[in-house]
């Protein structure tokens, strides 16, 4: 197949949606289909990647010539800018939704909602597919395979691991709250910080309030292989998000053999499986104690039988096969 990918955040920009859309395109092209990346983002001085075709801020006739190309049209990321090149050229059209189509304009939702009945739409967890109107099938994400490593014995890991940017959302003040219970029942752990945000110096000041200094570390953006190696060397990841349409750290540590306590709330049950402990939201109490529970020997035991099949059903390779299978459907029925 002639694949056309639509990504409007790509690399070298970083998060969730850059590098599903970059690892599909990868696998597909991999697995021997013809693959084209259309992109508005700009390279800022890095160098363009040598296994992809990308075309970045292309005009609007470049992007009629590769629509005229392509057998198939996949957006990643839902944009009413460009859905109007697939409808005009009769180009079959797969839409990846990778955040809960809710919220945010009420106008701009409305009209999201309702393009989803313009193509197929492929939802990366439940609760995103229960806000897609249109039909719709569920592919989890998947994780970058530098997370992909052997299981380290508990004996070489220590400490508790919070991952994500620094906003409320994503709840880093409940996992500094749930340490502070924890010491105070002495429990001696402590809490690193990956990732950086708007609310760094307002968590701050929160660990400073608690006389936390010597045991919470702010280590801001921190590289993948960096990150992996925080993973394999950890105790605990903490994905206490408020809201999540789904929860890739919670994946990438688990494919780092580090089971997670994480929030019951949007994707994460999904992302986590039977490899973590689920606690209610906005709940640092509850927090704490799963904590507590999870670093108990037999606990972690259990939730690291569960990681091997719920690694592989993640790994790319059982992605992107899912995701062509879709698209020959699609491509077939026109």
């Amino acid at each position: 197949m002639n694949i056309l990918l639509e990504s409007r955040a790509f690399y070298p920009s970083i998060g969730g949606l850059e590098m599903m859309s970059q690892s599909l395109a990868t696998a597909w092209q991999d697995a021997g289909h013809a693959v084209r990346v259309v992109t508005v983002t700009p390279l800022d001085g890095e160098s363009e990647l040598d296994v992809l075709s990308v075309f970045r801020q292309p005009s609007s006739a470049t992007v009629r010539h590769h629509i005229r190309w392509a057998d198939i049209f996949v957006q990643s990321g839902i944009s009413l800018r460009s859905l109007h090149w697939p409808l005009l050229a009769r180009t079959p059209l797969v839409i990846i939704h990778h955040d809960l189509l809710s919220g945010g304009q009420p106008l701009r939702t409305r009209l999201k909602r309702g393009a989803t009945c313009l193509g197929t739409n492929v939802a990366v967890s439940g609760p995103v597919a229960d806000t897609v109107p249109g039909p719709v099938v569920r592919i989890p994400n998947t994780f970058r395979p530098v997370y992909d490593q052997p299981v380290v014995e508990d004996a070489h890991r220590g400490g508790l691991l919070f991952v994500g940017r620094l906003v409320s959302e994503k709840g880093a003040d409940l996992a500094i709250e749930a340490l502070r219970r924890l010491r105070e029942r002495g429990v001696d752990t402590t809490l690193t910080i990956c990732g950086d945000g708007p609310e760094r110096d307002v968590l701050e000041e929160q660990v400073r309030r608690n006389g936390l200094e010597e045991v919470v570390t702010f280590k801001g953006w921190t590289e993948p292989e960096t990150l992996a190696e925080r993973y394999r060397t950890t105790k605990l990841l903490l994905v206490p998000s408020r809201s999540e349409p789904f929860g890739i750290v919670a994946l990438e540590a688990i494919a780092s053999g580090c089971p997670v306590v994480a929030a019951d709330t949007g994707g994460l049950p999904e992302a986590v499986g039977d490899c973590g402990l689920l606690i209610s939201p906005d709940d640092p109490a509850a927090l704490a104690g799963a904590v507590e529970r999870a670093l108990q020997s037999d606990v972690r035991e259990n939730l690291r039988t569960a990681m091997t099949a719920h690694v592989a059903r993640h790994r790319i390779d059982r992605i992107a096969t899912d995701y062509l299978h879709l698209l020959r459907q699609v491509v077939r029925a026109e």
